[in-house]
């Protein structure tokens, strides 16, 4: 329960990247005692989305261009890999799941609701990823993800707060793109999609990272 208060109090941006979290005063918010926040924040700095320094505690992992490619780079190879079998593995119902995600994206988008944006964002991509049926390189693609979380959501609560035609627009057209393609049984189509889905995603964070949140 630690683990996913303090995954949703990023996301909905109660933390920035960068701010410390107070362990006394964070296991207080939450109703707990301060051991299982302490391991909640061990699991959390395994996975990037926080970091420990010695004498200075915890704080949410902050992003830097060097730290964008290199993330963005692992991307490619382990979700592509995910992508080339899955797009030949998924079947009509799995593809429906995908448009139901994506019409809750739609609505929450519309709602500014980031938690859910990105809640429902994950969801589309991982009904797909998880038809590759390779359970560790799952585990290691949700590991990236995880360690994006913070940052996608100053991403996502920028892109909201300035309206129609913005990133936000972007993601949700290239979602409808990826999906008519894998209706269609054009493979290679929608891995071309996801391809430069992920390059644009790219784009945005070193964009977010050079004018500030």
């Amino acid at each position: 329960m630690a683990v996913a208060e303090l995954r949703e109090a990023i996301v909905r941006g109660d933390l920035e990247p960068g701010e410390p979290i107070r362990q006394e005063e964070t296991a207080r918010e939450l109703g707990l005692s301060v051991i299982p926040v302490r391991e909640a924040l061990k699991t959390l700095a395994n996975e990037g989305v926080v970091t420990y320094r010695p004498q200075r505690g915890y704080a949410v992992a902050e992003l830097h261009a060097d730290g964008v490619d290199g993330i963005f780079r692992v991307r490619e190879l382990l979700e592509g890999e995910a992508e080339r079998i899955a797009v030949r593995r998924i079947a009509p119902d799995g593809i429906a799941e995908m448009r139901k995600a994506l019409e809750e994206q739609r609505l929450a988008a519309a709602e500014r609701d980031v938690v859910k944006v990105i809640r429902t964002n994950r969801r589309f991509h991982f009904v797909l990823f998880e038809r590759c049926d390779n359970p560790l390189l799952i585990r290691y693609v949700r590991q990236t993800w995880d360690s994006l979380d913070p940052h996608r959501a100053v991403a996502y609560r920028k892109a909201l707060s300035e309206g129609a035609g913005t990133d936000s627009d972007r993601i949700h057209q290239e979602h409808v793109q990826v999906v008519e393609a894998l209706e269609s049984g054009d493979h290679d189509l929608a891995i071309r999609l996801l391809v430069g889905h992920r390059a644009g995603g790219q784009v945005v964070f070193h964009h977010l990272l050079h004018n500030g949140a």
